[in-house]
């Protein structure tokens, strides 16, 4: 299997650099050209499957690189359950909420500038340990990982070794699932950074995982494939 990792395009909560998990949020004209650059770039892209992950800015960043395509990234609208996760079959044409960003309960859409003062315990936790702390309110680190966890175990199994699938998600998942398809400790995600604007491939055959791309700006021509 061959799979293309896209994160969504900007956001006004990136321009402001405040933690955003499950706030939904659209994109901003340049998020639009973005992911209007990621369809151009994937345009010859025969996709198999197709998923997105339930917020707005994801699923808007997958029907834009999906246009030209005869699937679209239909969304499982169930809330997340952070407590247990279950995986699903999906078809062609779906996605789970397991690729939602990170919850960060009262943390959502506040500066760490501002947590520092307004939530220093909390904080000051979640410096010192953050995969084992958790935002106030929020999901826990173990939690989150949990669940893409589950994400991450689905691709290896998956058989259809000459299919291109599609994601489209965020930064803490997509680093996140990288580190550990790559077989690396969660505490690599930090390696990599999924620019947006931007695609990623991997390639997976038995269960053994080749990083084809990292934030690829150019056509993905069938020669390259091999």
């Amino acid at each position: 299997m061959r799979l293309f990792l896209v994160r969504h395009g900007q956001t006004e909560a990136n321009l402001r650099g405040v933690f955003c998990g499950l706030t939904d949020v659209p994109l901003t004209p340049l998020g639009v050209e973005q992911a209007g650059n990621v369809a151009g770039w994937l345009a010859e892209v025969e996709f198999a499957h197709a998923a997105s992950s339930q917020l707005l800015r994801a699923r808007h960043t997958a029907d834009i690189v999906l246009a030209g395509h005869s699937l679209n990234a239909e969304v499982d609208n169930k809330s997340v359950d952070n407590k247990s996760v279950d995986n699903k079959s999906v078809d062609n044409k779906s996605v789970d909420n397991q690729l939602n960003e990170m919850n960060f309960g009262e943390w959502e859409m506040r500066h760490h500038h501002d947590l520092q003062n307004e939530d220093p315990d909390a904080w000051a936790a979640w410096v010192a340990d953050w995969q084992q702390a958790s935002p106030t309110g929020g999901e826990s680190f173990p939690q989150f990982s949990t669940r893409i966890e589950s994400v991450v175990q689905s691709l290896l199994s998956t058989k259809d070794s000459e299919k291109n699938q599609l994601v489209v998600a965020h930064q803490g998942v997509l680093s996140l699932m990288l580190a550990r398809l790559l077989a690396m400790p969660a505490v690599a995600m930090w390696h990599f950074h999924f620019e947006q604007g931007a695609y990623s491939v991997l390639e997976i055959h038995d269960g053994f995982v080749t990083l084809r791309a990292f934030n690829s700006r150019a056509v993905w021509q069938p020669a390259t494939r091999g």
